[in-house]
């Protein structure tokens, strides 16, 4: 999928506020999957009546407000990438992106939502956890980089790996912070993050400039 394809595809392009009923409704769809999967049953074996049952919904609601068990869990990881990179003043997107303020500021806000991280990364399939990366890294991070630097776009090439590149080394260290029971700071983890993937952004984005 091209990265046009998925700034187009994110459920987070309209801004318009969202009717309280709807609302009510997707965080009951929401509860119902988490308490299922945290209760120990299968990601593979739900089903939709079960997910909208347990919520107190008919299917038909359900598949107005998500289409899909997957598309529930892709938007959870959605919602907490765009509402963490959104949050996150300018000043930390300033380049050199190696200096960790921005990995930091990303850190900080995982651990403080990291009931949500744990249940992401080790009852939810990795795919739609990358996938909703992908999406916040095209539509908010590239595109904060680029306002607040004021950076010419990168290269195709450079873009499309990027795109796959952050969320991945991203949930690699999330994944092994949350298995080590988040123990570790997130001053660490930053630090750990920044070198892996701070000079090649750096490298980049001010080759771009």
């Amino acid at each position: 999928m091209s990265t046009a394809q998925i700034a187009e595809q994110s459920p987070y392009r309209d801004e318009r506020p969202v009717d309280r009923r709807i609302a009510r409704s997707r965080s009951a769809i929401e509860e119902s999957l988490t308490a299922l999967l945290v209760e120990g049953r299968p990601f593979d074996k739900l089903t939709v009546s079960e997910v909208a049952n347990r919520a107190g919904l008919t299917r038909k609601t359900f598949y107005a407000r998500f289409g899909s068990i997957d598309a529930v869990v892709q938007g959870m990881a959605s919602s907490l990438f765009n509402g963490i990179l959104l949050a996150i003043p300018d000043r930390a997107y300033a380049l050199p992106l190696s200096k960790g303020r921005l990995i930091h500021a990303v850190t900080e806000r995982l651990y403080e939502q990291r009931d949500t991280v744990e249940f992401l990364t080790k009852l939810c399939p990795n795919h739609l956890f990358l996938q909703a990366g992908r999406e916040a890294v095209v539509s908010i991070l590239f595109r904060r980089i680029f306002e607040v630097n004021d950076v010419a776009p990168i290269s195709d090439f450079d873009r499309d790996y990027l795109m796959h590149l952050l969320p991945t080394t991203l949930h690699g260290a999330i994944t092994a912070w949350a298995s080590r029971g988040f123990e570790d700071s997130p001053d660490k983890v930053a630090d750990f993050a920044a070198e892996m993937w701070g000079p090649i952004c750096d490298r980049i984005f001010q080759q771009s400039d």
